[in-house]
């Protein structure tokens, strides 16, 4: 994990934005979060690190294409 993804303005929206998308995910795949099983938490834990992972790149794609300054930094 980079600096860059340790700062709060960067972490907080990711983890929001990744969980929502879990969400929408596992409802469109017909698993409702209501008294979810163990074997549904995990279901949504390896589904939110993945998208968390993948967003968090791409984000860093981002804040390298627009601000190349903010990621030497961090380095």
């Amino acid at each position: 994990m980079s600096n860059l993804e340790q700062k709060w303005w960067f972490f907080a929206p990711v983890t929001g934005i990744s969980a929502w998308l879990t969400v929408q995910l596992l409802s469109v795949a017909g698993m409702s979060m209501g008294a979810p099983s163990n074997s549904q938490w995990l279901v949504f834990a390896l589904c939110f690190f993945g998208i968390q992972r993948g967003l968090s790149f791409t984000a860093w794609l981002i804040v390298l294409a627009v601000a190349p300054k903010l990621v030497k930094q961090e380095a």
